[in-house]
């Protein structure tokens, strides 16, 4: 997962309001909380996690249980936007805030009655993987964070090495890459005709160009390298230039009732002879551009971080622990959670 420093300072202080490790580098709380482990993250969109949006993730024996969607306890805690189960995993997810003291108040409230919601539907504490009821552990894991037992973690170490393996063995093929990045673009170059015809100019349009050039690319061409990134850019640069002046030949062919061929080889004339004007032309095709160049930027910084990610694995060190700070904890089994804390055997006297 990647954050900017904002994002990371919140989610430290979250950490630290929980009782729970924190890990800036992935920018997750993880501990163990009345015998579940879990995780507090935010939603990665591929950009980067999103400011205002925080989960809670518990990993879940394999003993038969179904979450149950509860319409009751969105209802008692309306800060919460939904409680769902995929797989080994119960999540519940909160709305989208923006002070960090409104979502530390909706934790206070809302996370042990999640977890006690847990225990009383028969859930018990498990590995996110394999479902079985063991220690677990916090781990990154191609770009998420999981916990994961121990059996479990060995494994996606293996997996991870052999797709490193496996991507170093690879081999480019360079004109198979060209052609996929072609056809792609043409696919792209398609999208923007279509749009224009309907009559939008839409960034979607510099999407889908710079993701079928680049998934182009690297189905044919066997793997996405910087070269091959660099080639499927300029052939998107190209096939959005003549996107855009078939765009202009097609509505050429309309209004002189001819056919788009012509209209295609008659433009530069009606640019020259100021038939069409030249100004709303090239701030058109500049438009165009500055659309590719939105769908290209985080398509291409995706693409490069699946590579990055895809066999990077690691567990979560715990030498960092964020104690809760105890001016914002109220008094309760919820506010010693993570604290070693012991009753003195024999009161203080009283001054």
């Amino acid at each position: 997962m990647t954050a900017n420093r904002k994002v990371t300072a919140r989610y430290a202080e979250i950490a630290r309001f929980l009782g729970l490790h924190f890990n800036e580098e992935f920018c997750v709380a993880y501990g163990e909380k009345d015998g579940f482990t879990l995780r507090v993250s935010g939603l990665d969109t591929g950009r980067g996690i999103e400011y205002g949006m925080v989960c809670i993730s518990v990993g879940v024996a394999e003993n038969g249980v179904k979450f149950e969607p509860d319409k009751q306890f969105r209802k008692e805690h309306k800060g919460i936007m939904g409680v769902v189960q995929e797989k080994h995993t119960v999540r519940m997810t909160l709305k989208r805030y923006v002070r960090v003291e409104k979502i530390k108040g909706i934790l206070q409230e809302s996370l042990p009655a999640f977890l006690d919601m847990l225990r009383m539907e028969g859930f018990t504490n498990g590995c996110e993987l394999c479902g079985e009821m063991k220690e677990t552990g916090a781990a990154y894991v191609a770009g998420n964070a999981i916990c994961l037992c121990d059996e479990c973690y060995d494994k996606a170490t293996q997996n991870a090495a052999a797709y490193t393996a496996n991507e170093k063995n690879k081999k480019e093929n360079l004109v198979g890459g060209v052609v996929g990045a072609l056809i792609g673009s043409l696919l792209g170059a398609a999208s923007i005709i279509l749009l224009s015809q309907l009559g939008y100019v839409a960034a979607i349009s510099g999407v889908i160009m710079a993701v079928c050039a680049l998934k182009g690319y690297e189905l044919l061409g066997g793997k996405l390298t910087k070269k091959g990134i660099i080639i499927s850019v300029v052939i998107m640069i190209v096939m959005t230039y003549v996107g855009d002046r078939v765009d202009w030949a097609i509505m050429i062919a309309r209004e002189l009732e001819t056919d788009v061929f012509y209209g295609y080889r008659l433009l530069p004339l009606l640019l020259s002879e100021e038939v069409i004007d030249m100004t709303s032309y090239v701030l058109g095709l500049v438009l165009l551009y500055a659309l590719l160049l939105v769908g290209a930027i985080p398509t291409i910084s995706n693409a490069m971080r699946k590579d990055k990610v895809e066999g990077t694995i690691c567990k979560l060190k715990k030498e960092r622990r964020e104690r809760p700070g105890l001016r914002t904890m109220q008094p309760g089994r919820f506010a010693t959670v993570g604290v070693n804390v012991r009753k003195p055997r024999h009161p203080r006297p009283s001054p």
